[in-house]
This record gives structure tokens, C-alpha cells and sequence, in this order.
């Protein structure tokens, strides 16, 4: 299978490639499955691989430089096309304010209308 690296880390010695199936990403760990160890993948080398699904993650094995950046664009262009995140967190206050005390002391006066 061919692939692009989108993300490397030579100090971690892990990589990340988008692959020609376009299926998950395939994710590279040490050198011992590289097929020359000298050299370690950048972002937007076009590699070869063969992959290996263990439990949810599919493995790289075997991953061969076919050419140096190639698509050194890629890593850059996919950053730029995703939307921007949304946060996961909010800020929720646990003393109520002072608009809704006011609210929670007319609520029995607004019940008592809408019984009537």
C-alpha cells in the first residue's frame, strides 16, 4: 500500500500516515518496522507499507521511502481544511445571579397567575 506521512516525531520515533485506501490512518512505532532503519519518515514522505490491524489500531509494518516530500504540502493543507474545534468545556456557576433570584422569588406569583 502507498501512503503519505502526515505527522513524525523522530525523537518519539512515531509516525502517522494517511493511506491510498483512505480507510484509518496507519500509525508507524520504531524503527524495527522500518525496512531501512537509518532513516526516519518526515511529514509528506510518500512511503510504501504494509498494515496490520491490532485491536482498533492499524499498524504499520514494513514502510519503505519511496520519496522524500513528495507532498509536503499535505500535513499543512489537512490542518488548513479542518474545522475548527469546538470547546468541550463551559463554564457553569454554582451561586445563582442576581436576575435569577429575582425570577426564582416572582416563580410562585407566575404559577399562581397560570392556575387562575
Amino acid at each position: 500500500m502507498i501512503g503519505v506521512v502526515v505527522w513524525s516525531s523522530v525523537d518519539k520515533e512515531k509516525a502517522v500516515i494517511w493511506c491510498e485506501d483512505h480507510a484509518a490512518l496507519a500509525y508507524l512505532q520504531g524503527r524495527e518496522n522500518l525496512a531501512s532503519p537509518a532513516s526516519w519518515p518526515q511529514p509528506g514522505d510518500l512511503v510504501e507499507l504494509e498494515s496490520e490491524i491490532v485491536g482498533a489500531l492499524r499498524n504499520a509494518r514494513r514502510v519503505s521511502l519511496l520519496s522524500e516530500q513528495e507532498f509536503a504540502h499535505l500535513p499543512g493543507m489537512l490542518r488548513a481544511s479542518a474545522p475548527p474545534a469546538e470547546p468541550h468545556l463551559r463554564i457553569v456557576s454554582s451561586t445563582p445571579q442576581p436576575e435569577s433570584r429575582d425570577q426564582l422569588a416572582a416563580g410562585p406569583a407566575l404559577r399562581a397567575a397560570a392556575a387562575s
